[in-house]
């Protein structure tokens, strides 16, 4: 591997762990809605100049049979996924949803073997049992009375899974007529705009006068560098290196959202975290091979 992609590798475990820090703090002073809302108006016209600069107009010209798609699009990947996400982290913590959201990966691997006629082979049905087990351990705490007091937030960073799941592969489809950069910028386009009446209803954006540099600081965190110059790395990086090796980084992120989560934050790491955690990954990491 490149050492110019290594570091950028690292940089974006840095930075996707640190998004769930970021959620955090920005919840102190900002509704989840209105949050996830000003993260993607802001992170939409830099990814659509982005794609401008390096696609030209081409890219960004939209057929009529085309709306129905990117609204589908943006409103699973971007809509429903963020703003479930944030509304979760108000219940759950930073270090449960860093693990949590990994269950996507058996979620693509299921809605790829329906869809798209991909095969579900018996290590990746192996890997999507582990990782269950493991979501389970971390959502009742290692306890079976744990079934009774469930985290609701936990639960829902779990469906947002599925949601990204099935953006992931009905973005594959697009994919096959459309370059990267254009399929995010009309799913950022649609899903914002989708946004915005909930953001609306739900506070009416009287919230924005008592905005501090923190609530600013992490819209901006979560918009220029999660949603924008992370998505550039990684493409990047797929590009350039084996999409297994790239794929491989992404177990780090639990591991350092919890280390900042620890020390940001004050959350507690329990042992059944840990061992839900490792299963979690390790179903993961099967379940891609």
């Amino acid at each position: 591997m490149k050492p110019k992609t290594f570091i950028e590798l690292l940089a974006l475990v840095l930075i996707w762990s640190g998004s769930w820090i970021a959620i955090k703090w920005g919840l102190t002073e900002i509704p989840p809605y209105s949050l996830a809302f000003f993260r993607f108006l802001i992170a939409c016209p830099v990814i659509v100049a982005i794609t401008y600069q390096l696609e030209g107009k081409k890219s960004l010209r939209i057929n009529k049979n085309e709306i129905i798609t990117f609204s589908i699009l943006g409103l699973l990947g971007v809509t429903l996924v963020q703003a479930i996400q944030v509304y979760a982290l108000k219940f759950t913590s930073a270090i449960n949803s860093s693990i949590l959201i990994n269950f996507n990966v058996p979620f693509i691997a299921i809605f790829a073997m329906i869809f798209l006629g991909e095969a579900l082979n018996k290590k990746t049905a192996f890997g999507i049992l582990v990782s269950f087990i493991g979501a389970v351990i971390i959502v009742v705490n290692g306890s079976l009375s744990g079934f009774q007091k469930i985290n609701i937030g936990d639960i829902l960073i779990v469906l947002t899974g599925v949601f990204w799941a099935a953006y992931s592969v009905a973005g594959k489809k697009t994919m096959e007529q459309r370059t990267p950069l254009s399929m995010t910028s009309f799913s950022f386009l649609f899903g914002t705009i989708f946004l915005f009446p909930m953001a609306l209803f739900e506070s009416g954006f009287s919230f924005i006068g008592g905005v501090t540099i923190l609530g600013l600081g992490s819209v901006l965190y979560l918009s220029l560098l999660c949603s924008v110059y992370a998505y550039i790395c990684w493409n990047r990086s797929m590009k350039c290196e084996k999409a297994s090796n790239v794929a491989m980084f992404l177990y780090f992120v639990p591991v350092v959202t919890a280390i900042m989560a620890w020390f940001l934050l004050g959350e507690v790491i329990t042992i059944f975290t840990v061992i839900g955690g490792i299963l979690v990954i390790f179903g993961v990491y099967l379940a891609e091979r």
